[in-house]
């Protein structure tokens, strides 16, 4: 039966994909016995794991798991589909004792919060995420994790559900991508089973995780179809969690009503990571690889590599295989020998010139007035601002910089400090000042 249980995986995967294999098949459908007979068809029982699962199942695969047990056994087979809901089955017999297996659940078993790197970049909505995961449908509900592709957010909602299971087992837990709802939304609607479709949201799951929810934007009938599963689930207290690479006052197509009920309940974050946090990253993963990669390779790493975890990953696949084949130590010099397409060069430090060009367009100012001799308060500032991320940014001494301004030592040295004290006064100008950097560091347009 096991064999049967592998070749027949194996074939459907191929006919249906792995997105409904793992949505479907897997967590829903068990192999109970395969009954010969002499003078009828092989009979093949499976069991479903929920009236959800045995309904869908049902509807949109019956045709291809029959045809499939045809093409792995090698002649007709007749099929029967046991679970939760269904009428119950007379007793079979059977060749040999199916083996005892636990449904897999929805969420990757992988993805928990105990191999989840936590760094200020993400902290709060990693402590948000546990708040949810212990105690379901009463705080934060729903829970909206937004940020860019690739920092964390889809670990994070698996890691929810994983602690949800392990604390609360009695409870059901439903992940889902987005599209992945828009595809079964679909289904439903072309086996007019709409009402079904929302009932199975209302009765069987306790806990909804939907992620990417950006690719239903703009889909109306989409959209209709999940406010009243959320409006549902909801009023039930029943939890729900849902991830976005915008926060919802971005998602500029999606209908008032759900953007509003998303933002009723906490909205948190995730950001790319500092270098310490995305070094620590890398080493985790390393270790996992079992790569051996010296701290200084992981710090140039670190530093290049800041806008997605997904790409680190990448990276470190990479690196793995060229390590394998060369059979030589990481090193950066096989860093930059072997992946320099990957891991290009530092780009150089930004010219004072670049600088005052850059603080002149954030404060709609000349830059004749930021080099000139006036001084009114609007003007004033941005020059000070200007010298300060001048002797922060490049490598100019006080003189190159005063030069560089047409002001003498003293008057670039009073600038700075009249910055750093400003800074350490106000919140808003530090943040005005890291805003400032990042627009110098960028890309030239």
């Amino acid at each position: 039966m096991e064999h049967f249980w592998s070749n027949f995986c194996t074939i459907l995967e191929s006919k249906i994909g792995d997105r409904d294999m793992e949505a479907w098949v897997r967590p829903g459908l068990f192999l109970v016995s395969l009954l010969p007979n002499v003078d009828a068809p092989v009979r093949v029982v499976f069991r479903t794991s929920s009236r959800w699962h045995h309904d869908w199942i049902a509807e949109n695969l019956y045709a291809e798991i029959v045809g499939t047990c045809t093409e792995v056994l090698g002649h007709t087979v007749t099929v029967e589909l046991q679970g939760e809901g269904t009428a119950a089955a007379s007793p079979v017999p059977t060749l040999q004792p199916a083996p005892a297996r636990k449904p897999i659940p929805t969420v990757d078993r992988g993805l928990v919060f105990e191999n989840f790197v936590v760094g200020k970049c993400n902290e709060f909505a990693h402590a948000a995420s546990i708040g949810v995961a212990e105690n379901p449908g009463h705080v934060y509900n729903p829970l909206f994790i937004y940020g860019s592709t690739g920092l964390g957010k889809t670990h994070l909602s698996h890691a929810i559900g994983n602690r949800v299971e392990q604390l609360h087992p009695h409870l059901t837990v439903c992940y889902l991508a987005a599209q992945q709802f828009f595809e079964q939304m679909v289904r439903a609607i072309q086996n007019r089973a709409n009402l079904e479709f929302q009932e199975r949201f209302r009765t069987d799951v306790d806990v909804l995780i939907l992620d990417d929810i950006q690719f239903v934007e703009g889909r109306e009938r989409t959209e209709e179809e999940l406010f009243h599963i959320f409006e549902a689930m909801s009023s039930n207290g029943k939890q729900i969690i849902i991830t976005s690479d915008e926060p919802p006052r971005n998602l500029g197509k999606l209908a008032p009503r759900l953007r509003t009920r998303f933002e009723q309940g906490l909205l948190v974050d995730v950001q790319p990571p500092d270098v310490e946090t995305m070094m620590a990253i890398l080493a985790r993963k390393a270790e996992a690889m079992r790569l051996d990669i010296p701290s200084d390779v992981q710090y140039t790493i670190a530093q290049r590599v800041r806008s997605s975890v997904r790409e680190l990953e990448g990276v470190l696949k990479r690196l793995s295989a060229l390590h394998a084949f060369y059979r030589t130590p990481i090193t950066l010099a096989f860093l930059h020998e072997r992946m320099s397409d990957l891991i290009p060069p530092p780009a150089p430090p930004p010219t004072a010139d670049r600088i005052v060009n850059r603080v002149a367009e954030h404060y709609h100012v000349r830059v004749s007035d930021i080099l000139g001799n006036r001084r009114p308060a609007n003007i004033a500032w941005p020059r000070q601002m200007a010298m300060y991320l001048t002797r922060k940014i490049t490598a100019l001494s006080f003189p190159e910089i005063g030069r560089a301004f047409g002001r003498d030592n003293s008057t670039v040295q009073y600038a700075c400090n009249k910055v750093e004290e400003s800074a350490d006064r106000d919140p808003n100008i530090r943040a005005e000042i890291d805003l400032l950097e990042r627009l110098c560091r960028g890309p030239v347009a």
